[in-house]
């Protein structure tokens, strides 16, 4: 479940918000929330894997570390989305409209977390047996599929906007600054 509400949270705070840095902390929050109540139910036996893989923590060791990295690719959706989003999309509402954007997309992250949390909670039940092989489900590896394929992407679209920036500024410093002509005087050797 948290690979793909991680997703879900980084592409809407990218796209709503267009600062980098907001955009990645407004994930936080909302993950840890979802994190907390997949590690109750697996905890409880409710979930595919057993208890023994959140607690003790000791031997769960690996389950937390997943969990980080989750979170590290959710931070860098967002982040990369929201760089490449302020790129290409120009705001006529300048400073005031980075705050009531941010404020939108933490109203949204909450709403569809507290539908992901709602959902879990519906939808889990004890389980009598459950899987051995420890392989996650298969919305955990799609989650973690489109966080990676999310990355590789907008990884790309940043570079190639860096690039395109630099070779811009590089060719407006080529161009010789040019003389205002004043208008109304007759230019000599004409």
């Amino acid at each position: 479940m948290t690979p793909l509400a991680g997703f879900v949270i980084a592409v809407i705070a990218g796209w709503i918000v267009r600062d980098p840095r907001r955009a990645a902390a407004i994930v936080v929050v909302p993950y840890l929330a979802v994190v907390a109540v997949q590690t109750w139910a697996l905890a409880d036996g409710r979930g595919v894997s057993p208890p023994d893989t959140v607690w003790p923590v000791k031997q769960a060791i690996g389950y937390y570390v997943v969990q980080v990295i989750i979170l590290a690719l959710a931070l860098g959706v967002a982040a990369l989305l929201a760089a490449v989003r302020a790129r290409r999309v120009a705001s006529p509402d300048g400073a005031a409209g980075i705050d009531r954007r941010t404020a939108i997309a933490v109203v949204v992250d909450a709403v569809l977390t507290i539908a992901f949390i709602v959902g879990a909670l519906l939808d889990s039940a004890p389980v009598r047996h459950h899987s051995t092989q420890g392989s996650p489900p298969v919305q955990g590896l799609l989650g973690i599929g489109a966080c990676i394929v999310s990355l590789i992407v907008l990884s790309v679209l940043t570079i190639r906007g860096r690039r395109a920036v630099a070779r811009a500024k590089l060719a407006g410093s080529a161009v010789p600054a040019r003389r205002p002509q004043v208008t109304g005087q007759p230019r000599h050797g004409h």
